[in-house]
């Protein structure tokens, strides 16, 4: 039996509202193999009430009816009735509901409903005379998300009725490892850095193997399932898989600015602004500005917020020929290892890192709690430096600055000195410093005066 991991909160929510004695409607959704079926699953687990399940096809409303129909049958032991039409089934399910407590879960709901906004109108109109009358738990549920967040404009039909809204997200760096608590921290991290926290994705790991020969059994042969996935997640919902392709090879190499993007765009700028809206909503990439520099479009760039794509499209995408001429061994060793360890790890420890901040920031375990985080940019022409800051975060006292060692050795007074005398050379008055470490601290660092966090820290 496979165990449930993460969600607590989200099934808490549940969980809840199937147990009060109201009628409830509920959106779920979130990107393909986030694990939003299992959390439902998980919720209706001894529900005790007869529960409407279906799972919508990509097929026609006709033959979705007629699942339905099954499923409504099957609930309740009785002959098979033919629905025709939603309002139907809808009235069918509120009436059955109005002595006793009923679910009715429809699964990936973007197939029932297609382009038909009047599908989602049948819905609201049930809701609204059932709603005082009826103990009919609604659950909507779907991986189209762009789909499902139109059910939810203020324009829609069924805005303003649902009860609760949860989007499902991939899992952060600490959730992700509850998947592997026999691995070291090291091998947790990496592991997160390449296959991200898509609850599926990290279920085709062989835990008996190492996160690297993972790496070179799932993702380096060509045409590997994985591969497959981050293709399929594509398409789904993106008409030219080739922009999508040519943007997100963009973003992984560092280039995030539109104006950079679009340098080399064989399309025209509406298409590039479809495909970059597109991938956001997905929830694939995201606009990442400066905390000193929110409303400054120009420091504006795109990062990649899917640690599997951004690993596919950093080493893997372009490399079709050698990955089919060499083995995953072999090609790991010489066209990923080096790369790999010098930026890409280094890169992902600062992510994880302000992962660890805004989950200790949630819990209530950071004092003043910080108002806003991200990355501070710089750009001194009086003295010509310009960079940026790893991880600041802002409270009621001004700002703290959090700088991201990973390497072998532990963190000396060195680097502190370091960074305290470059925000006073730069005369950028951060109140605090932290620091974080893959290998922790020398002694004679004051641990009262700075924040001083480690990897073994990170998972604790």
């Amino acid at each position: 039996m496979v165990q449930f991991i993460g969600r607590q909160r989200e099934l808490k929510i549940i969980k809840d509202r199937l147990n009060s004695n109201s009628s409830e409607s509920l959106l779920i959704y979130g990107r393909r193999r986030v694990g939003k079926s299992e959390l439902i699953k998980e919720s209706l687990k001894d529900a005790g009430v007869p529960v409407i399940h279906y799972v919508c096809r990509k097929s026609s409303f006709g033959q979705n009816m007629s699942g339905l129909s099954q499923a409504a049958a099957k609930a309740f032991n009785e002959p098979f009735i033919r629905f025709e039409k939603i309002d139907q089934l809808l009235e069918y399910a509120y009436s059955k509901a109005v002595k006793q407590k009923i679910v009715l879960f429809i699964d990936e709901y973007p197939f029932l409903r297609g382009d038909d906004e009047g599908i989602d109108s049948e819905f609201q109109i049930a809701i609204d005379e059932w709603q005082h009358k009826s103990c009919l738990k609604l659950i909507l549920c779907g991986s189209y998300v762009e789909t499902m967040q139109k059910l939810v404009d203020s324009r829609a039909p069924l805005f303003g009725r649902f009860t609760e809204i949860l989007k499902l997200k991939p899992f952060d760096y600490y959730d992700t490892a509850k998947f592997f608590p026999d691995k070291t921290c090291e091998e947790k991290l990496l592991i997160y850095s390449v296959f991200g926290g898509v609850p599926f994705y990290l279920m085709q790991l062989d835990d008996r193997l190492s996160p690297v020969e993972n790496i070179q059994k799932l993702l380096i042969p060509e045409g590997s399932m994985l591969e497959s996935e981050i293709r399929l997640q594509l398409t789904a919902e993106l008409s030219k898989e080739e922009n999508a392709n040519f943007v997100l090879e963009k973003i992984a190499n560092g280039v995030g600015r539109y104006s950079d993007i679009s340098r080399d765009f064989s399309g025209s700028s509406g298409k590039l602004s479809h495909t970059l809206g597109k991938l956001e909503g997905m929830g694939l990439i995201e606009k990442d500005s400066p905390i000193n520099a929110r409303a400054n479009r120009r420091q504006q760039r795109y990062v990649i917020c899917d640690n599997l794509l951004d690993f596919y499209y950093s080493f893997l995408f372009r490399e079709t020929t050698a990955r089919s001429a060499m083995s995953p061994e072999v090609f790991f060793k010489s066209k990923i290892e080096s790369l790999f360890n010098i930026n890409y790890f280094p890169r992902k420890f600062e992510l994880v890192a302000k992962e660890y901040l805004i989950r200790q920031n949630l819990s209530g375990k950071i004092t003043p709690p910080f108002s806003d985080i991200g990355r501070y940019v710089y750009n001194n022409k009086l003295k010509r430096k310009n960079g940026e800051f790893d991880v600041v975060t802002q409270d009621e006292n001004g700002m703290i600055s959090y700088e991201c060692k990973y390497r072998q050795e532990p963190i000396g007074m060195k680097v502190v000195h370091e960074e305290e005398w470059q925000a006073k050379e730069l005369e950028i008055n951060f109140y605090r410093f932290g620091f974080f470490s893959r290998s922790g601290f020398d002694e004679n660092i004051d641990g009262e005066r700075y924040h001083l966090i480690s990897l073994v820290d990170m998972y604790r």
